[in-house]
Parts: C-alpha cells; sequence; structure tokens
C-alpha cells in the first residue's frame, strides 16, 4: 500500500512540474486581427 501511494504522489509532482515548465515557457502567439469594441453613445453623453 505504501508503495502505491509514493508511486501515486510521485506522478502528481510529475504532473505539476511538468504543467508549470510548461506555463513558463509557453509563447502565446500575437492577435492576427485588430479588435474594436464600440461604446454605445448613451453612455458617453454628460447629460
Amino acid at each position: 500500500m505504501n508503495k502505491m501511494m509514493l508511486s501515486l504522489l510521485g506522478g502528481v509532482f510529475v504532473i505539476l512540474v511538468g504543467g508549470i515548465v510548461f506555463l513558463g515557457t509557453f509563447k502565446l502567439p500575437a492577435p492576427t486581427q485588430a479588435m474594436e469594441v464600440q461604446i454605445p453613445n448613451d453612455r458617453l453623453s454628460l447629460q
């Protein structure tokens, strides 16, 4: 039972370390299109 628990903890550790390394080295691609958000006029009025 102890050996199975140790193997399970080792697997979880490897997955966590792998995820941290992946997120630390992953380069997010730049957007390919310009994004425009139109704000309705009623939000900009001073009344």
